[in-house]
């Protein structure tokens, strides 16, 4: 998230542009926030309670896209940067959340399965 703050907020030169990236990597980062505790949760439960989360999860996130593009494009912002913002950090944040994930299932199955 830090790495992804860091490039939405040097790398664009026009003012819109780095907001509208920065405002990006922030949902995303909410969401992914949000997404590791509610699997965190699901993960004491049981594999439905699991699944239903990454349904709520996509469901989240797909919400955060829209209302930022829609709120970004209403404003006359260009929805590029913030689409490349999310996504960014989205990809990067996925793969923590699988691998927490499995990390976790490992453990509560006792050991290396």
């Amino acid at each position: 998230m830090g790495v992804g703050v860091a490039v939405a907020g040097l790398l664009p030169t026009v003012a819109e542009t780095r907001v509208s990236a920065l405002w990006g990597v922030g949902l995303a980062a909410v969401t992914g926030v949000v997404a590791l505790l509610l699997k965190r949760r699901a993960m004491k439960q049981d594999l439905k309670a699991a699944l239903k989360v990454v349904g709520v999860v996509f469901g989240l996130r797909m919400v955060a896209v829209l209302v930022g593009l829609v709120g970004l494009v209403s404003r006359g912002m260009p929805p590029v940067p913030f689409v490349a913002g999310f996504f960014g950090v989205y990809f990067a944040l996925q793969w923590i959340e699988v691998s927490y994930v499995m990390a976790a299932s490992k453990g509560a199955a006792g050991g290396d399965e």
